[in-house]
């Protein structure tokens, strides 16, 4: 029996992991902080319900730095919760981090 437990334990902990996919643009570090927001896909995530995100948007017309998307703890638990009665909703995290901006020095 504690076998069992154990083995049933270890494959829901395997079951639930978490990913992640990294986009980096250039070798830069960016000093801003990142952006988050809630992408939604819904079916088996085969048709996506919330618009793509706009990385020219989130970084008002400059570049972006990095960009993650993510199936985190709270959007595995909120799918979760949404999907005991069929699988309807897969929610992920989307961080955008825009590059720093050089302005150039004014010239008189």
């Amino acid at each position: 029996m504690q076998t069992k437990t154990v083995l049933l334990a270890a494959c829901l902990s395997v079951a639930t992991g978490c990913t992640s996919i990294h986009f980096d643009n250039g070798t830069a570090q960016s000093n801003q902080a990142a952006k988050e927001q809630w992408h939604h896909n819904f079916a088996l995530a085969l048709y996506e319900g919330s618009e793509p995100v706009n990385l020219k948007d989130n970084c008002d017309g400059g570049q972006w730095q990095s960009v993650e998307t993510q199936l985190s703890f709270i959007n595995g638990l909120a799918g979760s919760a949404a999907n005991v009665i069929a699988p309807i909703w897969y929610p992920k995290t989307v961080k955008t981090k825009c590059a720093d901006t050089i302005v150039p020095l004014a010239v008189e």
